[in-house]
C-alpha cells in the first residue's frame, strides 16, 4: 500500500469515527427530545383532568371558605385557647385545600401578563390573606418599599406560595424573612426561613413537576412560580442555609 493510500486509509477511519459519534450525540438528543415530549403530553393531560375536577371542587370550597369567615367571630368569642386552635386549623386547612386547587388551575391555564407599576409592599400584603396563619411564626416584612412592574395578581400568587411553602418548611417556631431592593435594572426579592433548609439532593429538582417533599400537596407550586416570573423575564433560584428564594424582576420592559 502506497504512503498516499494509507493517508487515504487514516483520513476515511477518522471520519468514520467523528461520523459514529456525531450518530451517537444526534441519538441521545432524539431519546431527550422524545422523553421531554412525553413528558409535555402527560402534563398536557394531567393538567386537563385535574382542571376539570379543580373547578367542580372549587364551588363548594367556596362556600365553606365563605361561611367559615362569616361564622369566626362569633365562634371565636365563645372558645377556650384549644377551641380556637382547632377552629384555626380547620380554617387553615380550607385555605390549603384552595391553594391547591389554585395551584391545579394556574399549572393548566396560561393567561397573558398584564404589567403595571405595583407597590411590592401591597403584593405582600395581599399575599398574606392567603398563607396559612401559625402562632409559632413570625413574618418580617421589608422595612422599604419597591415599585415593580409586573402583573400584581400572579406575582402576589408566587409570593402567597412561597411564603407557605415556608411555613411548612419550619413546621413549628421560627421566622420569615422578606427583602426587596432595586438597582438600575432589576428588582430583587429575597425570601429567608428559619427552617431545616433543602436536602442537597433536592435542590436541582425543586422546581421540576410533581417533585415535592411533602406528604400532601401537588407538585405544582414552584413549578408555577418558576413559569411566572420567567413568564414576566426574570428568574427564581434558591440557596441553602439558611433556605433563601431569590426572584429577580427587570425594572423596565
Amino acid at each position: 500500500m502506497s504512503e498516499k493510500e494509507k493517508k487515504l486509509e487514516k483520513r476515511l477511519l477518522e471520519v468514520e469515527q467523528q461520523l459514529v459519534k456525531q450518530n451517537e450525540v444526534l441519538r441521545s438528543e432524539i431519546e431527550q427530545k422524545s422523553a421531554e415530549l412525553v413528558k409535555s403530553e402527560r402534563l398536557a393531560t394531567i393538567g386537563t383532568m385535574a382542571s376539570r375536577v379543580a373547578h367542580d371542587l372549587k364551588n363548594p370550597l367556596t362556600i365553606i371558605q365563605t361561611y367559615s369567615d362569616m361564622l369566626t367571630p362569633e365562634i371565636l368569642s365563645k372558645l377556650d385557647s384549644k377551641g380556637k386552635e382547632k377552629w384555626l386549623r380547620l380554617q387553615n386547612a380550607v385555605l390549603d385545600m384552595n391553594r391547591l386547587i389554585e395551584d391545579v388551575l394556574d399549572f393548566a391555564r396560561t393567561s397573558e401578563i398584564k404589567k403595571s407599576q405595583s407597590s411590592f409592599l401591597h403584593i405582600v400584603k395581599l399575599a398574606l390573606n392567603n398563607v396559612a396563619r401559625s402562632y409559632g411564626i413570625t413574618i418580617n416584612l421589608p422595612e422599604n418599599d419597591v415599585m415593580v412592574n409586573c402583573d400584581s395578581r400572579k406575582i402576589e400568587s408566587v409570593m402567597s406560595n412561597l411564603l407557605n411553602n415556608a411555613i411548612h418548611s419550619i413546621n413549628g417556631h421560627g421566622e420569615i424573612d422578606i427583602t426587596v431592593s432595586s438597582d438600575s435594572e432589576h428588582v430583587t426579592i429575597h425570601v429567608k426561613d428559619s427552617g431545616p433548609g433543602i436536602p442537597e439532593e433536592n435542590l436541582e429538582k425543586i422546581f421540576e413537576p410533581m417533585f415535592t417533599t411533602k406528604s400532601t400537596g401537588t407538585g405544582l407550586g414552584l413549578v408555577i412560580c418558576k413559569s411566572i416570573i420567567e413568564q414576566h423575564g426574570g428568574s427564581i433560584s434558591v440557596s441553602n442555609k439558611p433556605t433563601t428564594f431569590t426572584i429577580k424582576l427587570p425594572k423596565h420592559d
